[in-house]
Order: structure tokens, then sequence, then C-alpha cells
């Protein structure tokens, strides 16, 4: 983000010749297409996480009979 924001002030400077800008919107376009793809990785990760195939804790191996009032402990 920090590379983005310098290359959109250098884009924004009168100063910038046509050169350095065709090179600044082309590393910039690279940056974009990388921080959408770690978005897009970081997005299926949190999807997994909400959509587990398996449960994060697993199921006790055996429960037991509290014999006082019949409820049965896990």
């Amino acid at each position: 983000m920090a590379r983005l924001e310098e290359i959109s002030t250098r884009l924004n400077n009168p100063e910038t010749g046509l050169e350095e800008t065709i090179a600044l919107v082309e590393e910039g376009r690279r940056l974009i297409a990388t921080g959408r793809a770690l978005l897009n990785q970081a997005e299926l990760r949190i999807t997994k996480l909400d959509n587990p195939a398996e449960p994060l804790v697993p199921a006790p191996a055996e429960t037991r009979k509290d014999d006082d009032n019949g409820f049965t402990l896990i």
C-alpha cells in the first residue's frame, strides 16, 4: 500500500515524464494484481474456517454417566 501511495504521488506530479509514468502505471498494476491475489487467498482461508469439512474440536472419545442425576456428561 505504501508503494502504491508513492506511485500515486509521482503520477500526480506534473514533472513526471512519459517513460516514468508508463513504468509507474505498470508497477502499480502489478502491485494491485498481487494485492488482489493475496486478498483472494485470505478470503478462501476464511471461508474454509467458516465451513470446515471436519469439526475443529474433536468429539469426546467416551461419555460417562452421572449416577446421581442420570445426566450424561461429555
